[in-house]
């Protein structure tokens, strides 16, 4: 799951086509804090096209983009650009192959040195 996976349900569920937020508010509603870059770096809060960048995959997956970042203020104002599909808004369970596989990139590791234990 996304470390951003709380804004992306946030977004989708949310009613109205706009919402601002304070970037504090952002990293508790993520139950960590945004990294450093988020603070300093306005393109943090790009609305990415390349498929880099876990964070705009967030707001953008679900319809949204970032509009304007105030980085003084620390407030980011999101705007609803289009209904979302029901496949978008819907955040996909990942294979144990592919969950093995993130986790392996995300460590540093070898695949074969991720090991998935499912306890019922």
């Amino acid at each position: 799951m996304s470390k951003y996976a709380p804004l992306t349900r946030f977004l989708a569920d949310y009613e109205d086509n706009e919402v601002e937020l304070s970037f504090n508010q952002i990293g508790d509603m993520i139950d960590g804090d945004l990294p450093d870059s988020a603070y300093s770096h306005r393109p943090w809060w790009a609305n990415r096209t390349d498929g880099q960048g876990s964070q705009n995959l967030a707001w953008q997956g679900v319809g949204w983009e970032t509009t304007n970042v105030d980085m003084s203020r620390e407030l980011v104002r999101f705007v609803r650009k289009c209904e979302a599909s029901a496949d978008e808004a819907t955040i996909q369970p990942l294979s144990i192959a592919q969950a093995k596989s993130g986790l392996a990139k995300q460590f540093g590791v070898p695949v074969d040195c991720i090991e998935v234990h499912i306890r019922g």
